[in-house]
């Protein structure tokens, strides 16, 4: 199953690889994944560091399931969890980042470019990701409409009224659905 990337953020795409496909399905849940979805996500890697990203994954899974309670935490408008607060400034404090201006190709940017490397080290670049997330558009955070999708995503549209993780999918499924309603 292929990497989902709506959440218009780095931490909302790693909540994302956990989903709804009539069961819940963790896709970095396998051998290689989590590397896999780090590269997808144009993380810095070493080569062949599967067995590494292996031995992590344990941990991915409980800080993604953190980072799913904050965004929920966020949606309701509740403080955050004050243990998870220290859990994202010790990731950050035991792996920085050195802020480099580039030239993307759609102008200058900024980007936090990390110090260490291994799986500890996309960990902390998640984290770093969500403290400057929450520190500037903590607001926004949204859950797609389709009560069997658990995708999540900053709404980053005009009117902050974006209903559904993609159009292509859960919106137009919608929509399709409310067509036979009407017909029938």
């Amino acid at each position: 199953m292929p990497f989902i990337f709506l959440g218009n953020a780095l931490w909302l795409d790693f909540v994302n690889t956990q989903i709804i496909d009539g069961e819940l399905v963790d896709l970095i849940g396998g051998s290689g994944a989590f590397l896999q979805w780090a590269r997808a996500a144009d993380l810095q890697t070493d080569a062949g560091d599967t067995v590494a990203f292996d031995a992590t994954l344990t941990e991915a899974q409980a800080f993604r399931a953190h980072l799913r309670g904050a965004a929920n935490s966020l949606k309701a408008g509740t403080a955050l969890d004050p243990a998870f607060v220290e859990d994202i400034n010790r990731r950050m404090a035991d792996h920085p980042v050195a802020t480099v201006l580039e030239n993307s190709g759609d102008g200058w940017a900024t980007r936090a470019k990390p110090v260490t490397i291994g799986p500890q080290r996309i960990l902390a670049e998640i984290a770093h990701d969500f403290a400057r997330f929450v520190s500037t558009e903590a607001t926004n955070v949204r859950q797609c409409s389709n009560e069997r999708c658990c995708i999540v995503f900053y709404d980053t549209s005009k009117n902050h009224t974006r209903r559904w993780c993609s159009m292509e999918t859960c919106g137009n499924r919608a929509k399709a659905a409310g067509r036979r309603a009407r017909v029938h």
